[in-house]
């Protein structure tokens, strides 16, 4: 029986990329080739922006300290005052496990985008994982998994990201659910996919019911 529900932020509980990543991509490559982006990472981002973010591709392109400051400071001062949950949200409301809300980034714009969604109540615990890494997010499921004193087969992680919450959930025991909301998602390893969070339901209540 599952417990325990750890949500991701970005493109799981609001549509991060089309509210904010369009716009933000192309501030960030109009900033970054006036500082020398060269044009075959221009293209990678471009290609893989929508579903991975700037600090995981950032590290993969080896992109310069400059050129990362300037990515950065696009992303910090992003317009967030428009931002809204996806319709479904409500469904959390409809889950009586615990909830926990596991993000990564800059826990100032994190933090802000959870106050802007108005989404604080729907979760015991809130972490902003700094690292934005498999390794950080591994360490934080560990410490709920000890604080609510669960086994991992107890605890469903639901995100988008498969080599991030989904690989790390899974290496633990953890349930992972993979919620694909927009056609370009790179898709990974999980036990479920689904589009929605009435979908989430039915599974939490299938898994309830088995011995």
């Amino acid at each position: 029986m599952i417990k325990l529900i750890i949500f991701d932020l970005d493109n799981t509980l609001f549509d991060t990329y089309g509210q904010l990543g369009k716009n933000i991509l192309e501030q960030m490559i109009h900033r970054m080739k006036k500082a020398g982006l060269k044009k075959e990472h221009e293209e990678i981002m471009r290609e893989k922006y929508p579903f991975l973010g700037f600090r995981i591709l950032a590290r993969e392109l080896k992109l310069s300290a400059k050129l990362q400051e300037i990515g950065m400071s696009v992303y910090k001062d992003m317009d967030l005052s428009g931002i809204k949950p996806f319709d479904d949200i409500h469904v959390l409301d409809e889950l009586e496990q615990k909830k926990a809300l596991v993000t990564s980034g800059t826990e100032e714009v994190q933090i802000k985008k959870i106050k802007i969604l108005g989404i604080q109540h729907y979760f015991q615990d809130m972490v902003v994982d700094k690292s934005v890494s498999y390794e950080g997010r591994v360490n934080i499921f560990s410490e709920l998994m000890k604080k609510y004193k669960l086994k991992p087969s107890e605890v469903l992680v639901i995100g988008d990201l498969p080599q991030v919450e989904l690989a790390a959930g899974k290496s633990i025991g953890m349930v992972a659910v993979q919620i694909i909301r927009r056609d370009n998602v790179l898709k990974g390893e999980a036990d479920y996919r689904i589009k929605d969070f009435y979908e989430l339901k039915s599974i939490v209540e299938e898994l309830g019911r088995k011995p």
